[in-house]
């Protein structure tokens, strides 16, 4: 009888030691995919921040470009480039024109632009005649 008991008190596992392990392994899981979750919303809320920065800055570039169509589509618009780009004035309008004297030169030879290039000396006869010159 004896050997009988002391095979079954080798290893013994009750119900409530197997359900602490379950609710620890279930816990553990558990605690892991709250993390994985917490992990995925704070990428989530930082793409987007980015996303609400890039259409902040595009809805500015959209304001931006609406004011320039109004502008261009603007009589003002054509009135300024006709002024400065094509030189037009308005009726009316009195317009100065300066001329400036030309200066008068005397004939110009093709020589006058030639400049003769001064003789070139090799480097190496420049620095024989300048330690072997002989002193004078």
């Amino acid at each position: 009888m004896r050997a009988a008991t002391q095979r079954r008190s080798g290893l013994r596992i009750t119900l409530p030691q197997v359900l602490i392990m379950f609710g620890l392994a279930v816990g553990i899981w558990f605690l892991s995919s709250f993390s994985r979750m917490m992990e995925r919303g704070q990428a989530i809320r930082a793409h987007e921040s980015q996303l609400v920065a890039t259409v902040t800055a595009l809805h500015q570039e959209q304001a931006g470009l609406k004011l320039t169509q109004a502008y261009v589509s603007s009589d003002a618009f054509v009135v300024r480039a006709l002024r400065r780009d094509l030189k037009y004035g308005l009726a009316g309008e009195t317009h100065i024109v300066v001329i400036t004297p030309a200066v008068r030169t005397g004939p110009q030879t093709a020589l006058a632009y030639a400049a003769v290039p001064p003789p070139h000396t090799p480097n190496w006869q420049v620095w024989r005649e300048l330690f072997f010159a002989p002193n004078d």
